[in-house]
């Protein structure tokens, strides 16, 4: 390859690309592949029975506070995937699961036996966005100390979508020892929001077609919209009920979400997947990775000043 060759910009349908979705694209590829290969390998079946059988060796892990799974399920198919993560958790959590009105019943079905287990059918309007929101405004978080949200994923329109959903799951509450780390996490006052470090977002490309709902979220969050959003894509992650005031303050309904039609982007759930970790920021919590490293702060939030009269 020639000199001039490698130095003209990479093109795609006649459009020039820049070098940031260049890399961005990729990453995306490496990422595909390694979810399609190792990824595959690792939540395979023979694997998965593995970890768990020499995971029930260790015993539960300790929390002084109340900690709960949330989850969303609409694939009420996958609800014993939930159960696994579940039993990872101390004694005496909860389980909530919010399942559209229509799938109640199987998902009752689903978890009998269940201890400590409930249901709250919800309007099927918003994903799994909307009803967290729900649950967050009625108070049913409040009691909580740490919340891991995460729901039946399945990304028909992605190659990857089941084994990304198994991989999320497997990272954020796989074995007992791997939740009793992200607990410890929580021990630290500061810690707003913890999820996988593969999830995270944070680039102006994956605002994508949100910019009309986050610039309203912003202003009502009182804070400046920031340069590149920073988010765990997929809305799955431990967080502190507590760190998202500022999102329960906004009072929204699943009224206010669009009526479901197989959106991939633009809808306000798809905004407020990229304003979790800005709401936790914006009240003073640091954003981790699952060892604890700093993914997002206060210090990247930027407030508009008082309105003077």
């Amino acid at each position: 390859m020639s000199d001039q060759s490698r130095e003209l910009p990479a093109q795609r349908g006649g459009k020039t690309l820049s070098p940031e979705r260049v890399r961005l694209r990729i990453e995306h590829a490496l990422t595909k592949i390694a979810t399609l290969t190792i990824g595959a390998v690792y939540v395979s079946s023979g694997p998965t029975l593995l970890r768990r059988r020499l995971d029930r060796q260790h015993p539960r892990p300790a929390f002084a506070a109340r900690v709960a799974l949330v989850a969303h399920a609409y694939y009420t198919d996958l609800i014993p995937e939930i159960i696994s993560c579940f039993d990872t958790f101390p004694m005496g959590a909860d389980l909530i699961l919010t399942v559209p009105k229509e799938r109640a019943d199987e998902a009752m079905l689903a978890i009998n036996g269940v201890h400590r287990a409930r249901v709250v059918a919800v309007e099927n309007r918003g994903r799994d966005i909307a009803p967290f929101i729900k649950l967050l405004n009625d108070g049913v978080l409040a009691p909580y100390d740490t919340v891991l949200k995460i729901h039946t994923k399945r990304s028909p329109h992605l190659r990857d979508g089941e084994v990304r959903r198994k991989l999320i799951y497997g990272m954020l509450a796989g074995s007992r020892r791997q939740t009793a780390a992200v607990l410890r996490l929580f021990e630290s006052s500061a810690t707003g929001l913890v999820g996988w470090r593969q999830s995270w977002r944070k680039s102006p490309f994956y605002w994508m077609n949100n910019a009309s709902h986050v610039n309203a979220i912003c202003q009502r969050f009182g804070c400046e919209v920031p340069f590149a959003p920073a988010f765990f894509e997929g809305s799955m992650f431990w967080v502190r009920p507590a760190a998202l005031k500022r999102l329960a303050a906004l009072n929204l309904t699943a009224e206010n979400f669009e009526p479901e039609a197989g959106q991939l982007d633009g809808a306000l759930q798809h905004c407020i997947e990229r304003v979790f970790a800005l709401a936790a920021a914006s009240e003073g919590y640091v954003v981790c990775d699952l060892r604890g490293r700093i993914l997002y702060g206060p210090d990247a939030v930027s407030f508009n000043p008082p309105r003077t009269a």
